[in-house]
């Protein structure tokens, strides 16, 4: 429940900052920067959550140790988002926060298989 609402939110985020006309990026050079910022931040997250669901489950952990494992990381996995909603309200291009949010969905959902098969160890 706690994962659908981290993928609720920044979808329905993205949804509602998409429909608000910021306009054209005023230098299409920035709004390449800010798309690469959110892409490269975005991708760290992703080999992060990919590192995480590879080694779920292999020990035993103390519940809070996960929690706090699965939050930090999911923090870390949300930061190419971010940067990408900040993108966009400083280039005005909307592609920032879309990479964004195509990186970080794909990392909660390697997030939340990991923390399935440390509760199913």
């Amino acid at each position: 429940m706690v994962t659908t609402g981290f993928a609720i939110g920044p979808i329905i985020l993205v949804v509602i900052v998409a429909s608000i006309d910021v306009g054209e990026p005023a230098d299409p050079d920035l709004a390449d920067g800010a798309t690469l910022a959110a892409g490269v931040v975005g991708l760290v997250g992703l080999l992060i959550a990919a590192l995480w669901y590879s080694g779920a489950g292999e020990r035993q952990r103390q519940p809070a140790a996960v929690q706090n494992g699965f939050i930090v990381r999911v923090a870390i996995a949300e930061l190419g988002l971010l940067l990408g909603i900040v993108g966009l309200f400083m280039t005005g291009s909307l592609l920032p926060a879309i990479v964004g949010l195509a990186l970080f969905l794909p990392s909660l959902f390697l997030l939340y298989l990991g923390m399935n098969r440390m509760a199913d160890a």
